[in-house]
């Protein structure tokens, strides 16, 4: 009987310690991580501010930026990591193998042909993309084209202004056409904007855009136009 009892305790013990080791597992990945790169084969490329969030009720989301488009739920099962997107397509693929070195993390797979390498590392707070720092107000300071400077027939008041809002709708202010508005979007992988004004004759215009400190600079892809503007906190009185 004495035999019995210390044999269930022994059973006990490996069944805590097993499910001791197995929430250890499960809770290395917990928190937010940055995608630092995706290699599939011989390609690479890197997501602009592309984040995921691991929380400890196995809930997960993930996004760019400020940005969140996906949510659903993650279980890991040794090193391999199942990661289900309820508002998402489903994944036809094996589950990633996980291997984790202090703060970085790497998922790998197959798909298809070609073995996928993922990337990432442990942040604090969700990363910002280039086109959160976007958002605002902003001043028009300078116009050229061509390389001859055109502010003056374009800034003759001195008041126009853009406005690029958290809604994907930008408003232009006291430019010579009046106020336009219209829709904006920004490129997923590098600092590019469409435009498409709302007015008739619908255009599509394509810019290039920096941003150094608090100055922008807006230059279209066929390198004719350049606008330079100042972050401006107010509209013009």
């Amino acid at each position: 009987m004495k035999k019995i009892a210390i044999i269930s305790v022994l059973i006990w013990a490996a069944i805590l310690l097993t499910a001791c080791k197995s929430k250890e597992n499960n809770t290395s990945i917990e928190g937010l991580w940055l995608v630092e790169k995706v290699q599939m084969g011989t390609q690479e490329m890197t997501p602009i501010a592309r984040w995921t969030r691991f929380n400890a009720n196995y809930t997960q989301s993930s996004g760019n930026g400020w940005l969140q488009h996906s949510v659903g739920s993650w279980g890991l099962d040794g090193n391999k990591l199942s990661v289900e997107n309820t508002n998402g397509i489903s994944d036809g693929f094996e589950p990633f193998q996980v291997s984790l070195e202090g703060e970085k993390m790497i998922w790998k797979r197959k798909e298809e042909k070609d073995t996928v390498h993922v990337f990432l590392k442990k942040i604090e707070k969700l990363p910002t993309s280039k086109g959160n720092d976007l958002f605002g107000l902003w001043k028009l300071v300078g116009y050229a084209e061509n390389g001859v400077d055109a502010t003056s027939k374009i800034n003759v008041p001195e008041r126009a202004m853009i406005h690029f809002r958290w809604d994907n709708v930008y408003v232009q202010h006291n430019m010579p056409a009046g106020k336009r508005s219209g829709v904006y979007k920004i490129h997923g992988h590098k600092p590019e904007i469409q435009m498409i004004n709302y007015g008739d004759g619908n255009s599509f215009d394509f810019w290039k855009f920096e941003i150094v400190d608090d100055m922008l600079i807006m230059t279209s892809t066929d390198k004719t136009t350049e606008i330079k503007f100042k972050r401006s906190h107010q509209f013009p009185q």
